[in-house]
């Protein structure tokens, strides 16, 4: 008898669940932003492409929504700095990679984004705490935290919904909100909407061109429309990111042509937050969850330390119609500039046989590639983060770290960070980062090497996985910004 209840027990609850699983689908779209790694137990992806923020390891482990790995590989340098509204407004310069004539390498092949990022409040994303905006006084283990990753995309390989470019000879932007549906220490997690997305596109209106909530996106969001913001290739773009009473304001300009786009994560442009036991996502207001970048001030789910960061995403092409015939290739694309397959058919490119785990990176002399991405040291304003006038965005960031997650997604590594190595056992190369000694501040990405510049040690910038909260991510520790005037 005993043994009868109990089984009757187990039957209950599992239609419970169906129960309530199918009432979950019934009330969203078949296809939206639930859960933008892909793996939504009620919705398909409206682009399975997209890319989130990687998620640390679970109790030693690798990170897994819906039964699937979702890491993937995001070479950082996180910016450090312990002065007044340095996590709430401050501003990057930089220069976009230009393109050179196939058969050269094209950027899309080496990366499908590259992407500027911050802590954001969200009392409804991992652990499901309140969370002060603008305040150090947020625990990192108790407040809700979402990630602002503020992404531009290469061109010559649209169109945007199905690919990565918006067009074929122009970069473009979007603001993309990433929160975490799970209670501390991972007890529980809704397997319908894990990793919800805010998608919106930079636009010269400020308007975006569908809506961007993670329950209520179409087609149209991730479609670009005539008041999307592009850029060509070579511009030098500003990027000031503060806080103001409606939402997190994001403003890029582009100093070479004069032209700017802009984004606003309001309630009121359609920006949402998620119910963590429903998936249902109510209008919001995304506001910096930090008043500084110090150290200790990260998203606490993040497989990065991320606050203030910029980071390359890798591992998303391998060239041909059919990619190499491997299991990782799909899905796959004939042009329209070169054919390929970006690598999602286990969530990257796992195997490191890409483009991205090539030679065929910039490196100061061959014209066989794009050039780099060039980029100064995040600064500071010194001043509140809703004022608009007062001294310039002129206060550096003392310290950096280098970082990557790659080995995560290598099969050798283990929880104890042996084997975690950089670059992983069957890349042909892994790409860093180096300083131009030429003048000025210039941080570049891929293979630059010599005595026009400072490469940290090449790969050894990554160190290795000395972060035992943070399974698969290795780090090169705190370290003087090198762009900070007197540095040595």
């Amino acid at each position: 008898m005993a043994r009868f209840s109990a089984v009757l027990l187990i039957g209950l609850a599992l239609l419970l669940v169906f129960a309530v699983s199918s009432r979950a689908q019934s009330e969203f779209a078949p296809a939206g932003n639930l859960d933008c790694n892909g793996f939504s137990a009620i919705q398909k992806p409206l682009r399975p492409q997209q890319r989130c923020t990687d998620i640390r390891g679970l109790n030693g482990g690798r990170f897994e929504d819906n039964g699937h790995y979702i890491g993937h590989d995001e070479p950082s340098i996180g910016f450090y700095s312990s002065d007044p509204n340095s996590g709430n407004n401050l501003q990057w310069e930089f220069t976009l990679p230009v393109e050179r004539p196939l058969p050269a390498t094209q950027s899309f092949e080496n990366f499908i984004t590259f992407w500027l990022s911050g802590a954001l409040c969200d009392p409804n994303s991992y652990p499901q705490g309140a969370c002060i905006a603008d305040s150090d006084a947020n625990d990192p283990a108790k407040a809700g935290s979402a990630v602002l990753e503020l992404q531009f995309y290469p061109p010559g390989f649209s169109p945007f919904i199905t690919q990565i470019s918006c067009d074929l000879t122009h970069w473009c932007a979007a603001l993309n909100i990433d929160s975490l549906e799970c209670t501390l220490n991972f007890a529980f997690c809704n397997a319908n909407c894990i990793e919800p997305v805010n998608f919106a596109f930079v636009q010269t209106n400020g308007i975006p061109p569908g809506a961007p909530g993670p329950a209520n996106a179409t087609n149209a969001t991730f479609t670009p429309n005539s008041q999307t913001f592009l850029m060509n290739q070579g511009d030098r773009i500003r990027v000031t990111i503060k806080d103001t009473p409606q939402g997190l304001l994001t403003l890029v300009e582009d100093l070479t042509t004069g032209r700017s786009g802009f984004m606003v994560a309001s309630a009121a442009n359609g920006f949402q937050n998620t119910d963590l036991n429903s998936c249902k996502g109510t209008n919001f207001n995304f506001h910096p969850e930090f008043a500084t970048a110090k150290v200790g001030n990260f998203v606490p789910w993040a497989a990065l330390q991320i606050n203030v960061n910029f980071a390359m995403e890798l591992g998303h092409f391998t060239p041909g119609i059919n990619g190499d015939k491997d299991a990782d290739d799909a899905p796959c694309f004939p042009g329209p500039t070169v054919p390929g397959c970006l690598d999602l058919a286990r969530g990257g490119d796992l195997d490191f046989d890409g483009s991205s785990y090539l030679f065929d990176w910039p490196d100061g002399t061959s014209n066989n590639n794009a050039t780099s991405v060039s980029i100064g040291s995040v600064l500071g304003s010194g001043i509140g983060p809703l004022s608009v006038s007062g001294r310039a965005y002129d206060q550096p960031y003392s310290q950096i770290q280098f970082e990557t997650d790659v080995p995560a997604s290598e099969k050798t590594c283990h929880p104890n960070g042996q084997a975690c190595v950089v670059p992983p056992v069957h890349a042909a190369f892994y790409p860093f980062y180096s300083l131009s000694t030429s003048g000025g501040c210039a941080l570049l990405f891929g293979n630059f090497s010599g005595t026009d510049f400072n490469n940290f040690g090449g790969d050894a910038q990554f160190g290795t996985s000395n972060l035992a909260w943070f399974f698969g991510t290795d780090s090169g520790g705190i370290q003087g910004n090198p762009c900070m005037p007197g540095f040595n």
